[in-house]
């Protein structure tokens, strides 16, 4: 009667964490959240301006304005989040 080998089963090798680990950009990951917070000044610098023309009674109090910084900011903490993630896996 055939008994099962144990230890690992034929087939293609799993993948080293070394290998997972240099697939994360650690530049790609700064340049990102860079160009997110990049974004978000640029929206409030956008807000102040339309403030200092007498659009605005206070600069960035508009709720597009914190709308699109929040959206912004959620962004850049997601790709935190996800390179987190893929660390925590390795």
């Amino acid at each position: 009667m055939n008994q099962p080998i144990p230890g690992p089963r034929p087939g293609p090798p799993t993948p080293s964490p070394v290998v997972e680990r240099s697939a994360i950009d650690p530049s790609q990951i700064q340049r990102d959240v860079r160009e997110y917070t990049a974004q978000v000044d640029e929206v409030r610098r956008a807000a102040q301006d339309r403030h200092d023309l007498g659009g605005d009674t206070e600069p960035g109090a508009d709720l597009s304005t914190l709308d699109t910084q929040a959206e912004l900011l959620e962004r850049a903490h997601d790709v935190l989040t996800a390179t987190l993630e893929q660390l925590d896996r390795v």
